[in-house]
C-alpha cells in the first residue's frame, strides 16, 4: 500500500487522463470492461506489496507502469494484433502531459532558454531521470540520461514488448510543442544502450 502514499496530484490527474484515453480509445462498453480487468489485477498487486522501491520516484513510475502491464494483457487477449496499436494511442495523451508538465509554455521558450536552460530545467523537475547535461552546439543541445525509472520498471514489470511506444512520447511532444524545435535521439536505454541521447536543435 506504500505505492499510494507515494503519488502526488500530478499522479492523479495522469491517471484520469489516461482512463479517459482509455474510453476514447476502446469505446465506453470496452473501455469499462478494459478498466475493471486492470483496475482489479493493479490493486491486487498493490494489497501484495509489489511495487514497494526505495525510490519515491520509482514507485510512482510503477504504479502507471503496471496498470499499463494489465491493460495491455487485457487488449492483446481480445485480439492480439491491433493490441499494440491500441496501447500506444491509449498511453499518448499521459505521455504528453507527463512531459509537459515539467517544461515551460511554448510561449514563454526561446532559443537562448532552450541552449541554455531546457535540459538542466527537466532534470531539475523530473523525478523519473538522472542525467547529464551537454554543452551547447551550435544550434543544438543534448541531454545523456544515465538512468530513467520508465526503463527499469519496464524491464521489471515485464512491459519491454511496448516500451519503445513510451519512449516515442518524446517525439510526439516535442513535435507539436514549438515550431522552431526539433527532437532527436539515436541511443536509448530501453535498446540496451548506456545511456539515452536526448537532444534538440533550433531551426529558423
Amino acid at each position: 500500500m506504500k505505492v499510494l502514499f507515494a503519488l502526488g496530484a500530478a499522479d492523479i490527474k495522469e491517471t484520469k487522463n489516461g482512463i479517459k484515453s482509455v474510453v476514447k480509445t476502446l469505446g465506453l462498453v470496452e473501455g469499462v470492461k478494459a478498466i475493471n480487468y486492470a483496475s482489479g489485477k493493479h490493486f491486487a498487486d498493490i494489497i501484495r506489496g509489489e511495487g514497494n522501491y526505495p525510490e519515491t520516484g520509482k514507485k510512482r513510475i510503477w504504479f502507471k507502469l503496471n496498470y499499463l502491464k494489465h491493460l495491455y494483457e487485457y487488449l492483446k487477449r481480445k485480439d492480439s494484433s491491433t493490441a499494440n496499436q491500441k496501447i500506444a494511442e491509449i498511453i499518448k495523451a499521459p505521455t504528453l502531459q507527463f512531459i509537459g508538465q515539467m517544461i515551460p509554455d511554448a510561449r514563454l521558450f526561446t532559443k537562448e532558454f532552450m541552449l541554455n536552460h531546457v535540459w538542466q530545467h527537466l532534470v531539475d523537475h523530473d523525478y523519473n531521470v538522472e542525467g547529464s547535461v551537454m554543452s551547447p552546439k551550435g544550434n543544438s543541445v543534448s541531454l545523456n540520461v544515465k538512468r530513467c525509472f520508465y526503463n527499469e520498471v519496464a524491464r521489471d514489470v515485464g512491459l519491454m514488448a511496448i516500451a519503445d511506444r513510451m519512449c516515442y512520447g518524446d517525439y510526439v511532444f516535442w513535435e507539436t510543442y514549438h515550431p522552431n524545435v526539433r527532437f532527436s535521439r539515436t541511443k536509448t536505454l530501453i535498446d540496451g544502450d548506456d545511456y539515452c541521447d536526448h537532444t534538440l536543435t533550433w531551426v529558423e
